[in-house]
């Protein structure tokens, strides 16, 4: 695979680009009544207890796509042709 190393890769494809920005638009959006807002925390404690929530999901998220990287380029190296 690429030189990218796998924790890198999770962290930040997985928990920046996909479990924050997730939770960030999940936290502001208010089914009851319905509409859009700036997310609101109300304590410190919650705001720790959400990022690692959205953490725990996006180092989820970035393992999921790692594999899925993974097993396309073996599949892709099985498939190329060889040099004789």
């Amino acid at each position: 695979m690429e030189k990218e190393s796998r924790w890198r890769f999770i962290l930040f494809r997985g928990v920046f680009l996909w479990g924050y920005p997730t939770g960030l638009i999940a936290k502001s959006v208010e089914l009851f009544p319905p509409g859009v807002h700036l997310p609101r925390f109300t304590s410190l404690a919650e705001v720790a207890i959400f990022l690692i929530v959205w953490a725990v999901g996006g180092i989820a998220f970035g393992t999921w796509m790692w594999n899925q990287k993974k097993k396309s380029c073996e599949l892709h190296h099985e498939e190329a042709p060889e040099a004789s």
